[in-house]
């Protein structure tokens, strides 16, 4: 016995070919779909009509000598099919069928995996026989013992992702006439739906994924260089709930009863080798959760100071501020102006073995090889100020903050910015100048503030013209005369504007570029914060000085056919 238990078992191609029940040229085609949509070869030439589903199950059983049975042809009891959970009889392709005192009946796609014999039999304390059937036929049982049968497909929903055929998802629109029955979060059509839709959101380089239900129907949207879209399939409203409950399960962070409060948590997968994560929370609305998932690419945070799209001199001067052993500098802007990205390149840009880098984070968005990140954690206390003070004990040569949103984590921050640390943070203002205003009405002394900053660097995230479709335009002697309003040269301007193509959506842009305002610190600057603060002087000195305005590094980079007027002027007026 042990001598057969090592000859190896043939395969379903080998039995095919070998017993002369198809030929090469019959089975090529079989072999080219079971590779493409990785169904196992006897499901595949079962549907395609080249053999039959007994004649299969008959040469199958003789070769590997192992019972065979048709479910087709028996009655099921569903109480003996739920003897095993229902996601470990999909992910084995086993399902019970029968039950004789101590012995359970099993069909299985393949009755020689005694490791999936061992773990039924665990589960169920009884002694497993195993048969061998077809895996639909497997799918088929188990649909209906739980009540998936009637449930839309969501097979076509997810129907057809393209590989490697551009970045749109392209999936079939499903219209679900009637109500059904609600679908389970373990079903595979959910974890197929689930994956399709976070793999659309990668192809599509989205930054955001929205699942929100309305009344009568669910939607899915996704944020793409700033601009929500609605996804070019819709999902059957009955599987809101399963969807969310899935989610929640892939966060292994969630309660998946609690459907009354909001909840936050994490979701880690690989898309072609690349680590990404995404940041998920869930609120309660009046017509179920909604949810949104931030996507965390770990690669986009890997990049050089010299692709953040500063103009040459405003990076030379953020580099200098970089290289000070010393002092604070803030990155101001909204939620999703891409600070968070300026910040790590900075960190980046100066992370070497010889620095001590800690950050502390609301949450931590990306592990940056060689510092020590923390996770603030409100509920128990430990804030942003608390973490700071016990980072000036971890003897830190740079300290990031993820945000100043009160006097004393300012105050620390100042404070640390003073004894020898440089010290990076964030702050929520419109622009350069209104950053320090802002931590003079947080109750800040004027003193710290005009002795710790060493820059404050505002910046917003614009469309860019899509390569594939712009158009130059010509510069007529409005735009001449618009541009000159900001003392900026036009003459030899080479605008663009996007025609719109399927590369863009039909929108004429396609990825973003940042603007940037930089307010550096000198002497002139702090002695005009010892005798005033207020957001209007300190902007007259600042562009006085060689500041240029949101506004002003906008038009520029129109300029220079990145972008255009229209879109500078929605980001930044």
């Amino acid at each position: 016995m042990a001598q057969k238990d090592t000859v190896r078992r043939k395969t379903v191609k080998e039995i095919l070919l070998g017993n002369k029940i198809l030929t090469e040229e019959q089975l090529a085609p079989a072999m080219d779909e079971s590779k493409r949509t990785s169904t196992p070869l006897q499901s595949v030439v079962v549907q395609m009509e080249l053999v039959s589903r007994v004649d299969l199950l008959r040469v199958l059983s003789q070769e590997w000598d192992m019972r065979a049975v048709n479910l087709d042809e028996i009655e099921i009891d569903t109480e003996v099919v739920k003897l095993i959970p229902e996601a470990a009889a999909r992910r084995y392709h086993a399902v019970p069928f029968l039950k004789e005192e101590s012995v359970l009946c099993v069909a299985m796609s393949d009755p020689g995996d005694f490791f999936v014999i061992e773990d039924i039999q665990l589960r169920s304390n009884l002694k497993v026989q195993s048969y061998l059937t077809l895996p639909e036929d497997i799918v088929k049982v188990l649909d209906k013992a739980y009540g998936l049968a009637s449930s839309v497909s969501v097979d076509k929903v997810m129907g057809d992702i393209s590989e490697g055929g551009g970045d749109e998802l392209r999936l079939e629109t499903v219209e679900e006439k009637v109500e059904v029955t609600e679908v389970d979060a373990t079903a595979p059509e959910v974890e197929r739906l689930v994956n399709g839709i976070i793999l659309g959101a990668l192809q599509q380089k989205a930054s955001d994924i929205h699942i929100e239900p309305f009344e009568n129907r669910l939607v899915v949207r996704y944020r793409v260089d700033g601009m929500l879209c609605e996804t070019p399939f819709q999902v059957p409203y009955s599987f809101r709930n399963a969807l969310i409950a899935k989610i929640k399960i892939m966060t292994e962070q969630m309660d998946i009863t609690e459907r009354r409060r909001p909840q936050d948590g994490r979701i880690q997968v690989r898309a072609k080798g690349n680590p990404i994560e995404f940041r998920v929370n869930i609120i309660p609305t009046v017509f179920g959760e909604a949810c949104v998932m931030r996507v965390l690419d770990r690669a986009a945070v890997r990049v050089e100071m010299d692709t953040l799209g500063f103009l040459p001199d405003t990076l030379e001067k953020f580099k200098a501020s970089l290289r000070k052993p010393y002092g604070l500098i803030l990155v101001c802007g909204p939620t999703g102006s891409g600070k968070s990205t300026t910040l790590y390149a900075a960190l980046n840009s100066i992370n070497t073995p010889d620095t001590k880098i800690l950050t502390a984070e609301n949450p931590v968005e990306y592990n940056l090889p060689g510092v020590v990140q923390v996770n603030v954690i409100q509920e128990i206390g430990f804030d942003f100020a608390s973490a700071l003070r016990a980072f000036l004990r971890q003897d830190p040569d740079v300290i990031m903050v993820g945000e100043i949103r009160d006097k004393e984590t300012a105050q620390i921050a100042m404070e640390a910015a003073m004894t020898g640390h440089l010290v990076f943070s964030t702050i929520h203002t419109n622009d350069a100048p209104s950053a320090i205003a802002r931590l003079h009405e947080m109750g800040v002394p004027t003193f710290l503030i005009s002795s710790s900053i060493e820059c404050i660097l505002a910046q917003r995230l614009v469309r860019r013209v899509c390569n594939n479709c712009k158009q130059r335009i010509t510069v007529t002697d409005e735009y001449q005369k618009f541009f000159g309003q900001y003392s900026i040269d036009a003459a030899g301007a080479t605008l663009f504007q996007g025609k719109g193509c399927d590369v863009c959506r039909k929108m004429g842009y396609k990825g973003r570029a940042g603007i940037h305002e930089l307010l550096t610190m000198n002497d002139a600057m702090r002695t005009l914060l010892l005798k005033e603060i207020a957001a209007g002087p300190i902007r007259e000195l600042a562009r006085a000085q060689g500041m240029r305005t949101l506004l002003e590094d906008g038009l520029v980079k129109v300029t220079m056919g990145i972008s255009t007027i229209e879109e500078i002027l929605a980001a930044a007026q």
